[in-house]
């Protein structure tokens, strides 16, 4: 994905690609915070029997919340992107 990504929208100089590889390791971190809230759900007991949040949901939300700014930081239409994956959802 980072070669796409990279070849797609011509990043090429070393703060780009920097910035770029930070963000494909958020994509990363965020879709494991995922997988791990699919599977043991978003609410946790903690030692007392009441119900937490599950302390991954911390993680996706910094992971997204930084995926954003590396995103951002790279001065990318983000807009494209949304409407790039509402496509391939359809297909």
């Amino acid at each position: 994905m980072f070669r796409k990504l990279r070849a797609e929208w011509g990043i090429d100089d070393h703060a780009g690609r920097f910035l770029l590889m930070r963000a494909m390791e958020c994509w990363d971190r965020l879709r494991e915070a995922q997988a791990l809230i699919a599977e043991q759900g978003v609410l946790k007991a903690d030692r007392f029997g009441a119900l937490r949040p599950h302390p991954a949901t911390q993680i996706e939300k910094e992971a997204r919340a930084h995926l954003l700014q590396c995103l951002k930081s790279l001065s990318l239409d983000l807009d494209s992107l949304e409407v790039s994956d509402a496509t391939k959802k359809k297909n």
